[in-house]
């Protein structure tokens, strides 16, 4: 639960700064990866999506973010689990 909740929180800290900065800039990844790790999750094993790359004021930004997680149970095993987290925004910069 506690990955799926930094997730969540690391995926709306992108999209807003996305908004604000109407584009995939270093400052989105920046602000994503500073959220990820002050949550405790790595950076290196997420996958970021933004789309599209720049937008326009008004159009909209999705951005997701997926990790694989391990579940474990005693003596039934251990097995991957896939997050995923998805914000979308407009965009609030005219290009």
């Amino acid at each position: 639960a506690h990955t799926r909740i930094v997730l969540d929180a690391a995926t709306a800290a992108g999209a807003r700064q996305a908004a604000v900065s109407g584009a995939d800039t270093s400052l989105v990844q920046e602000r994503i990866d500073t959220e990820l790790r002050d949550g405790g999750v790595d950076p290196s094993r997420v996958h970021i999506t933004i789309d599209p790359q720049v937008a326009s004021w008004g159009e909209p930004i999705r951005v997701r973010l997926e990790v694989s997680e391990q579940a474990s149970i005693p003596f039934l095993g251990t097995w991957s689990v896939p997050l995923s987290s998805e914000f979308v925004t407009r965009s609030e910069v005219t290009h």
